[in-house]
């Protein structure tokens, strides 16, 4: 009887993990991919719900009012003029929230939930790019986690526009490399379509289009007339609408807000930015993929085995240069901070380069781990902790995951946890050159990393949010509760640019502000008061007679003809009864009566009277010399611990009068508030 040796054996002789791993493999891929969508949206939107403030400000308060303007009277509006904004689409999608509920806090809660699905659905698009540059389906569904894993996912918790830009940017992406291996005419208007959608989205995101139509020129062994051939339809309808938009209405109302501030370019301190930008973005990719995607981009570039690598390559290097320079300019020039937001839509293009590199069977394992061993250099040499203490922090999830460790565990302690990290990611970098670690592992831990990162981030943002919660009224739509109708909001000398904002936001019945003394705290509408001689407060050269929301956070403001309606923390609101006058305005008392280092107490119609100002200083601080000057008036003061000086200045002149104070010695308090001495009392006597 013969036997056949090769037949297989029973199932039941297969070992667990073979069967586990085809078990695995025989899950659809839809079903992967709507449950990465699924599980990123509910962690996204749970910690969205932790947030119980916005406190990413004025973006934060730009985006909603927009989106009001659009939903109330069809077009942009911010505190009822329109204004000229080029990333609207975020507004425009989100309108239909405040259409559906006009209440703010659950238009914010619907926004986030809104934003979670935005940012969760960007891992299709991931997929799809990986799967179209001929990517396995093991590691595209693996660049796909990692897409959606990024730290700054937590912006999708946000009123910010990056949760709606990410998937849009990558879809873009997605066409602009079917763009490149086959442009027909329905691929160029889907491409002109996606690119359109990313640039209203974030005016940031114009290089994107820029970048793809490189990569088809590289692809085309930089003919540029064959390319302008195939491709004058998507040049065309490119070109058209900025230059038609330029031509008509001009760089200031195009751009809107964009078009000012300081657009210098200084070189050195760019490429600086740029340098240290870099190594946050080697952090937020996860780590251990960066040195595999450096090789891999370089052979997509020097040996690439289709045209939609060298295009893909292309894309990705002019999209990471030109993003990291407008970080490194606003950072330059504005922000002196690391701006993430810009770069994190790299993460996933890393991703996408390291699973080509391994596509490649791991090639250039010299290369590869020289460039291990530089990053184990640079997280050995340039601690985070440094930079996460700092403002740098402010734009950047990534030090907030940082940061909220050290305070856990230390600063010390945080440092060098991060940089154990970073050493065993360049180590597992360097094994994946010479095959002892799988591409999938390596892309797991990087997916691991971003995750654990991600997690970092979302607690320090829900602390942020909460230390902002606890400076602000028990009842947020305080204002709005009080039915006064209309209210000018009122922003003394020293008033915080936050605290306004958030009152702005919550509450809709603040129509107008106005500034009384104050800088301008954004580039929206805003009135000027002028105060008559007899206090009058004038506006627009008439007298103002609403309600007033006026902010005391450092000055102290007395009115007559009003009559205080509700006092919380740092504003009182006030009912007119007549005609709103001011009294006195001490410019630098505190709202806990602290005295800033200089300041001036004005008063009004007060001939006759006597100004009185009580100082002194609490125990365990240091004598203090304050002068206060006025037309005909020197006085030295000194203040000594546990005092109490009295000052009697009398008022010679009707009309507006000003007594000025300054100290040469600041101290400083906790909250790094540079003050003098404490004001007991600030009043007008008989």
């Amino acid at each position: 009887m013969a036997v056949d040796v090769a037949a297989p054996r029973p199932e039941s002789h297969i070992s667990p993990a073979p069967r586990l791993i085809v078990r695995v493999a025989a899950v659809p891929t839809w079903v992967w991919l709507a449950g990465m969508v699924t599980a990123s949206f509910g962690g996204r939107f749970l910690a969205a719900l932790a947030r119980v403030a916005p406190y990413y400000l004025p973006d934060e308060y730009i985006y909603p009012s927009l989106a009001r303007g659009f939903a109330e009277h069809g077009r942009p509006l911010i505190r009822g003029v329109g204004v000229h904004f080029p990333a609207l689409l975020d507004p425009l999608l989100t309108a239909p929230v405040w259409l559906a509920t006009s209440n703010p806090e659950t238009a914010w809660r619907l926004t986030q939930a809104m934003h979670a699905v935005a940012f969760s659905a960007a891992a299709i698009p991931a997929y799809v790019l990986a799967r179209r540059l001929r990517v396995s389906r093991g590691l595209a569904l693996l660049v796909a986690a990692i897409a959606v894993a990024v730290p700054d996912g937590v912006y999708a918790g946000s009123m910010l526009a990056d949760a709606v830009a990410y998937p849009i940017v990558l879809a873009t992406l997605c066409v602009g490399v079917q763009l490149t291996t086959s442009p027909r005419p329905r691929t160029q208007l889907a491409f002109v379509a996606a690119s359109a959608l990313a640039v209203t989205a974030r005016i940031q995101y114009a290089a994107v289009p820029i970048a793809v139509l490189l990569g088809v020129v590289a692809a085309d062994r930089f003919r540029l007339t064959k390319t302008v051939k195939r491709l004058w339809p998507t040049l065309a309808l490119l070109a058209a609408p900025p230059v038609l938009l330029f031509g008509a209405f001009g760089r200031a109302q195009v751009l809107g807000v964009y078009s000012h501030g300081n657009h210098g370019f200084h070189g050195g301190a760019i490429l600086h930015w740029i340098a240290r930008d870099a190594m946050l973005l080697a952090y937020s990719t996860g780590w251990v993929i960066v040195p595999g995607a450096i090789v891999g981009i370089a052979y997509a570039l020097g040996r690439p085995r289709t045209r939609a690598e060298i295009g893909f390559a292309v894309t990705a290097l002019t999209l990471a240069g030109a993003l990291l320079l407008a970080a490194a300019q606003i950072a330059d020039t504005d922000s002196q901070r690391f701006q993430e937001r810009y770069l994190f839509v790299l993460v996933p293009l890393a991703a996408v380069a390291f699973a080509l590199y391994a596509e490649r069977g791991f090639p250039a394992k010299l290369p590869v781990a020289l460039a291990s061993a530089a990053l184990l250099a640079l997280a050995a040499r340039v601690p985070l902790s440094g930079y996460a203490a700092a403002h740098n922090k402010d734009d950047s999830p990534t030090l907030w995951a940082v940061l909220r460790l050290e305070s856990i565990v230390t600063t010390g302690n945080g440092a060098l946890a991060v940089a154990v990290v970073a050493a065993l990611l360049s180590g597992l970098a360097a094994l994946v050159a010479f095959k002892r670690v799988g591409a999938v592992a390596a892309l797991t831990a990087a997916a691991a990393a971003c995750c654990a990162l991600s997690a970092g981030a979302t607690s320090f943002d829900s602390k942020m949010s909460h230390d902002v919660r606890s400076s602000l009224p028990h009842d947020l739509e305080w204002v709005d509760h009080a039915r006064l109708g209309a209210v000018d909001l009122v922003a003394p000398p020293g008033a915080r640019k936050e605290q306004s904002w958030e009152q702005l936001f919550w509450n809709h019945s603040l129509k107008r502000l106005l500034v009384l003394g104050s800088p301008r705290i954004d580039q929206f509408a805003t009135a000027q008061v002028r105060v008559a001689p007899d206090g009058r407060m004038l506006v627009g050269g008439r007298i103002e007679r609403r309600p007033l929301l006026v902010q005391t956070y450092a000055s102290l403001v007395e009115l007559t003809g009003v009559r205080r309606v509700r006092h919380e923390l740092i504003f009182d609101l006030y009912r007119p009864v007549g005609i709103p006058r001011l009294r006195l305005l001490a410019a630098g008392l505190f709202a806990d009566r602290w005295l800033a280092p200089r300041g001036a107490i004005t008063v009004w119609n007060a001939k006759g009277q006597r100004l009185a100002v009580d100082l002194s200083l609490p125990a365990r601080s240091q004598a203090t010399t304050m002068r206060f000057m006025a037309p005909g008036l020197r006085r030295l003061v000194r203040v000594r611990p546990r005092s109490n000086v009295r000052l009697s200045f009398p008022v010679p002149t009707a009309g507006a009068w000003s007594v000025h104070f300054a100290t040469p010695r600041s101290a400083y308090l906790a909250d790094d508030r540079a003050v003098s001495v404490v004001a007991r009392r600030v009043a007008l006597v008989h």
